[in-house]
C-alpha cells in the first residue's frame, strides 16, 4: 500500500534529490551536478518550512519513497493575485500507471485551495505530449505559451 504525505522537514530530502537526478537523466539525458544538487536541496527545505510551499512524497510499503510532488504560491505582481505553482511531480518507472501522480497531484491542489488558491499553473514541455495530457485530464487548460 503506497501513502502519500506532506513534509515538513528534511527528512527524506536525499531521495527527493535522487528520483529528481532519475527524472533528469529521463528526460534531459545528463545528471545533476554538486551545485544543482545543493541548490534544489536548500529550495526543498525552505518548501518544507514555509507557508508558501509544500512537498508531498509517495511512500511504498518499504518506506522508500517513489515519488514527489513540490508546489509553491506566488503572488503576480502586476494583478496582485496570489497563484499556485506545482513545480514538480514525478513518479519512479516501475511504480507509474497505479493512478500515484494523479492522487499526488490531487493531494497539491488540495493543499492550494485549503490555502485559498484557485489559479494553478504548471509548465509543461510541448513535446512531452504524455505530460500534456496528463494534466489536461487532471483539468488545466493550456492558457498561454512561453518561448525561449
Amino acid at each position: 500500500m503506497m501513502t502519500i504525505k506532506q513534509l515538513y522537514n528534511d527528512e527524506k530530502i536525499n531521495q527527493i534529490l535522487e528520483l529528481w537526478n532519475q527524472n533528469v537523466k529521463e528526460t534531459a539525458d545528463c545528471e545533476l551536478d554538486k551545485s544543482e544538487r545543493d541548490a534544489l536541496e536548500e529550495q526543498i527545505k525552505q518548501y518544507t518550512q514555509s507557508t508558501y510551499g509544500a512537498v508531498f512524497v509517495v511512500i511504498n510499503e518499504q518506506d522508500q519513497l517513489v515519488g514527489y510532488g513540490i508546489a509553491s504560491m506566488k503572488q503576480d505582481l502586476v494583478s496582485d493575485i496570489v497563484y499556485g505553482q506545482i513545480d514538480e511531480v514525478y513518479v519512479a518507472p516501475q511504480y507509474r500507471r497505479q493512478k500515484m501522480a494523479k492522487h499526488l497531484v490531487n493531494d497539491l491542489m488540495d493543499w492550494f485551495h485549503q490555502n485559498a488558491v484557485s489559479f494553478i499553473h504548471v509548465q509543461v514541455d510541448l513535446e512531452n505530449e504524455s505530460a500534456l495530457h496528463f494534466w489536461e485530464r487532471m483539468g488545466l487548460e493550456k492558457e498561454f505559451i512561453v518561448l525561449s
